[in-house]
């Protein structure tokens, strides 16, 4: 299935529109940090809503493998078998109810600052990002231990399909994992800032999740990271997630 993607994403390479490039993500051991307050990305939100908002999911999902992903039927790009089963996350756990509701207003802090609504139920109309939670990579093949996302550079794929794993460790990194998988749905690439929330995206930067990580205007992108938008060597992070949830 991974050939077959590839040989599509060859033969579209001239198409205006583009799907997503492919699947990246982050390991549970590569980054590391422990709980911190959760801050807001300090901009201006634009007025302006298209309508498009983030899913959070967390009671289980059954995803199909499929060469593009779509949310709206569970679809997604980055799966490595044919269909796999994420279960509801951490289920069992003491806490996990408290642990799910820090992690959604976690992501609802962090991005207050933008024309982004964050729902934990899934919508019944419109685009959506939706980021499941629970499981190990296995259970969905997932190539990474931590988080995986598709990369999509020309953000044509407006119902982006992220997980993250039951293994990820603190609030705070579970949080700046799911601000990142955004990002890389948006066409995001991965930078060298540890404070960034793009950094560990398929490349060699060790994230410092002791903090909210930031969104950056003009930031430079990895250039040794192992997916790249071709010509493009900086990022505008803030303009990028106003511009996903606003034209």
């Amino acid at each position: 299935m991974r050939q077959a993607l590839v040989l599509m994403l060859v033969l579209c390479a001239a198409c205006e529109a583009r799907v997503g490039t492919s699947a990246a993500g982050v390991d549970a051991s590569t980054s590391a940090g422990d709980d911190a307050p959760d801050d807001p990305i300090g901009i201006d939100a634009p007025a302006c809503f298209n309508g498009r908002v983030v899913f959070l999911s967390f009671e289980g999902e059954t995803l199909t493998q499929a060469l593009v992903s779509d949310a709206k039927t569970n679809r997604a790009s980055w799966m490595q078998i044919g269909s796999g089963t994420a279960p509801p996350y951490k289920a069992g756990v003491q806490n996990r109810a408290v642990e799910i509701q820090a992690i959604i207003d976690g992501v609802r802090t962090q991005l207050s600052s933008f024309p982004i609504t964050v729902v934990t139920t899934r919508p019944l109309t419109g685009d959506y990002v939706m980021i499941v939670y629970g499981g190990q990579p296995g259970q969905v093949g997932s190539e990474f231990g931590g988080a995986v996302q598709e990369l999509d550079c020309g953000d044509a794929v407006r119902n982006d399909v992220a997980w993250i794993s039951d293994n990820v460790g603190s609030v705070q990194r579970i949080v700046n994992f799911s601000v990142g998988a955004i990002g890389f749905g948006l066409g995001l690439t991965a930078t060298l800032d540890p404070t960034d929330c793009m950094c560990g995206w398929d490349n060699n930067c060790t994230s410092d999740n002791n903090q909210a990580c930031t969104l950056t205007p003009g930031i430079a992108r990895d250039p040794n990271a192992r997916q790249r938008c071709n010509g493009v060597t900086t990022q505008d992070e803030i303009a990028t997630f106003a511009e996903g949830f606003c034209q």
